[in-house]
């Protein structure tokens, strides 16, 4: 298959705040190749919990999933690293490949890195990420921490805010990472938020250490299937 006729499908939450170039829910970021659906029903407040999400909105996400699927998207992703829980449910209704979460990367990382401490995760809110948004797999070791608080990134997405400063969000994003870096001695970190990724390259080019978010593992599928 060439890359130009490998469409992505992205499964939104329903949220109104800017999404820059990188994130997964900006339709550019795959470039032409890419269709994106709003929920209706789940918002942030509803995927950034303890609890799974359950009833008429997994069901909502399930009925995209299939609009995706029948539009001819050869993939179908999220908008959110907390809705890892859905994996099994949603990619039950369809027959092409489901990426719920970056944290489906966790297990392969665990893999090729000596030591669990090695691995850092920075997560939207670290006080509401537990065990079963990793689809199940062991977490022991790995160093987690939170944007939440006092970023730009926490306060513009929990409030659905319409404007985003995206220089003071860079900065904030690289400073949560090199704080892993210097207090854990992490070499990798897992972006499990997914509005996280357009500050990704300049977090690399700062700390020098790999950063990989859920663009990468659609990439990385993506690439597998080039013609």
């Amino acid at each position: 298959m060439a890359m130009s006729d490998f469409k992505v499908g992205v499964i939104q939450l329903n949220t109104n705040f800017p999404r820059p170039l990188g994130d997964i829910g900006n339709s550019e970021t795959f470039g032409s190749q890419s269709l994106v659906v709003k929920l209706d029903l789940a918002t942030v407040a509803d995927a950034i919990s303890t609890e799974v999400i359950h009833g008429p909105l997994l069901d909502e996400m399930v009925e995209v999933a299939l609009e995706l699927e029948a539009k001819g998207c050869d993939l179908i992703t999220t908008s959110c690293g907390f809705l890892g829980p859905v994996q099994s449910h949603v990619q039950a209704y369809v027959t092409v490949p489901f990426i719920s979460t970056s944290l489906l990367s966790l297990p392969f990382l665990k893999t090729v890195y000596s030591d669990p401490n090695e691995i850092g995760i920075l997560t939207f809110d670290s006080r509401a990420l537990r065990p079963h948004h990793f689809v199940g797999h062991d977490i022991g070791g790995v160093v987690v921490r939170g944007l939440e608080s006092d970023t730009e990134l926490y306060r513009v997405i929990s409030n659905d805010e319409r404007a985003l400063d995206e220089e003071r969000a860079a900065r904030e994003v690289i400073e949560r990472v090199t704080k892993l870096i210097d207090e854990f001695g992490v070499r990798c970190v897992i972006f499990e938020c997914t509005n996280l990724s357009p500050y990704k390259s300049q977090v690399r080019l700062a700390t020098g250490i790999a950063v990989f978010d859920l663009v990468d593992l659609v990439a990385f599928h993506r690439n597998a299937l080039k013609g």
